[in-house]
């Protein structure tokens, strides 16, 4: 019995071992698979080089980010020595971080759902109705920014008030202050989401990515002309003269590229193209997806306010580094992708689509990951040599390092997402970006709130990270199973 028991015993033991190298070499399988796909994108990529339009695209995007990121850095730099994480900043740093809110929530509305009527129109219709349906989708962007800054105005001190508890009185009045002063910011940096998304539509990268750097240009310029006894005006001025001249960039070269008459502007005023309701009705879910999801950075700086002094400012910082790699990265892959993907859809090209995704997001990743790894790693190397100088103190650097340990784990899953929602937003699949954004906005509040208790400012950059990881798994996940349901739809 006990032989027998013994032979059963190893004979399962056999099976068992062969079986899982079985999977086990099924599982290797499909990952040498991968490698060889991915490695074949990498070639593919790099013979055609200069060849393709979307790979030199990305390459030319990316280079200029970086170009502007690095002098925002130098402006970034000028700043924390200045100011350090005083009172002051905080207070300027949560009225323009408010302002830009409101700026990217409008430009995530109309723009967006423009971009891909306006590649539809080009591609089934023709160039002087997409021509007039661009006019006029930058004549309604404008109204309703110059709509929300005049009510803002007037509203200011109750927002400010009720939102900025953890404020000193002085420092709510500061903050209101900044914000009525900063309101032609939030115009001018609003239309440059609507005359970029243009830009971009024509594949025209290189003015649409070079323009910002205008506005840490002119604010290092007035510091340089200060010098010693540069003050928070200082910085004023100068973000709302680069911001203008960035508006005004892009505006000139859109005029010196389409060269409308002044007939075809006045016929733009009294004709008004029957597509435009469709981007205006597409728009709305899109600004109420964006009000809820990029509310986030609200969320994070007001619940930010309520911890010590300086953690608004902190949390600022940490963004910022972030924002190097993501401006590598996600940035140039979004700006570059969103007009092809939304081509493609137009063609209903959907093998062409999940080809592009899986290729673009394989190729970013193996860059992104390990950079993050490496920021994680060498965060305070990174803060001491970006902003440890002036009032930003050695104890600056540590708060500041701490949270970015946690912060810059969300690029991998950050630029997942973004790639996924590009091509949601050109399936023009409002209903899910409403439920995506609304799960996001909970999520993050709800973690917020749990992890700051314990972690300070640390607990909002890990609930950044969570809520990054749910969002892109979602969002793949919805963009794989539409496309293979339209692939199979076509099929039938």
């Amino acid at each position: 019995m006990h032989l027998r028991a013994c032979l059963q015993l190893c004979s399962t033991f056999v099976v068992t071992v062969f079986a899982a190298t079985g999977r086990g070499f099924i599982v290797f399988g499909h990952l040498t698979h991968l490698i060889q796909k991915l490695t074949t994108s990498f070639k593919s990529l790099f013979q055609r080089g200069l060849a393709s339009r979307m790979a030199s695209g990305f390459v030319l995007v990316a280079l200029l980010t970086l170009g502007s990121k690095a002098l925002s850095f130098v402006k970034d730099a000028v700043v924390a020595r200045q100011f350090g994480t005083s009172d002051s900043l905080d207070a300027f740093m949560f009225s323009f971080g408010f302002l830009a809110f409101l700026a990217a929530l409008v430009g995530g509305g109309i723009p967006e759902s423009f971009l891909p009527m306006y590649a539809e129109m080009r591609y089934q219709q023709s160039e002087g109705r997409a021509y007039r349906l661009a006019v006029q989708s930058c004549m309604v962007h404008a109204l309703v920014l110059i709509f929300i800054g005049s009510v803002l105005y007037f509203a200011s001190p109750f927002y400010v008030g009720w939102i900025a508890t953890g404020f000193t009185a002085g420092k709510k009045q500061l903050a209101v202050e900044m914000m009525r002063q900063l309101m032609p910011l939030m115009m001018c940096y609003g239309m440059s989401f609507q005359l970029s998304a243009w830009l971009r539509a024509d594949k025209f990268f290189t003015i649409a990515t070079a323009a910002p750097v205008l506005v840490p240009l002119v604010i290092l310029i007035f510091f340089f002309k200060d010098g010693a006894e540069s003050n928070l005006q200082t910085l004023l001025y100068g973000s709302l003269l680069g911001t203008l001249l960035h508006m005004l960039t892009l505006t000139l070269v859109l005029w010196r590229a389409f060269k409308p008459s002044l007939s075809f502007l006045w016929h733009c005023l009294f004709r008004w193209e029957p597509e435009m309701q469709h981007v205006m009705k597409n728009a709305v879910p899109f600004v109420f997806a964006g009000a809820i999801f990029t509310s986030v950075v609200v969320v994070d700086q007001t619940m930010a306010a309520w911890l010590e002094p300086g953690s608004v400012a902190v949390l600022g910082y940490t963004d910022k580094v972030c924002g190097i790699i993501l401006a590598l990265t996600a940035s140039p892959a979004c700006d570059v992708l969103f007009p092809y993907f939304a081509d493609k859809v137009a063609r209903r090209d959907w093998h062409g689509i999940r080809r592009q995704l899986f290729s673009s997001a394989g190729i970013i990743l193996s860059f992104a990951l390990p950079a993050a790894l490496l920021l994680c790693w060498l965060a305070p190397v990174v803060i001491q040599l970006l902003f440890e100088r002036g009032t930003f103190s050695a104890s600056d650097t540590e708060r500041v390092a701490h949270v970015l340990r946690f912060a810059a784990l969300q690029i991998p899953f950050y630029i997942l997402g973004g790639l996924a929602s590009r091509v949601v937003v050109a399936l023009q699949a409002t209903r899910f970006i409403l439920v995506l954004s609304a799960i996001g906005l909970i999520a993050n509040a709800s973690l917020n709130w749990i992890l700051m208790q314990n972690m300070g400012a640390a607990g909002i950059a890990l609930s950044s990270v969570l809520v990054q990881m749910l969002s892109a798994g979602m969002a793949c996940l919805y963009v794989l199973r539409q496309i293979q349901g339209k692939i199979q739809a076509d099929l039938s």
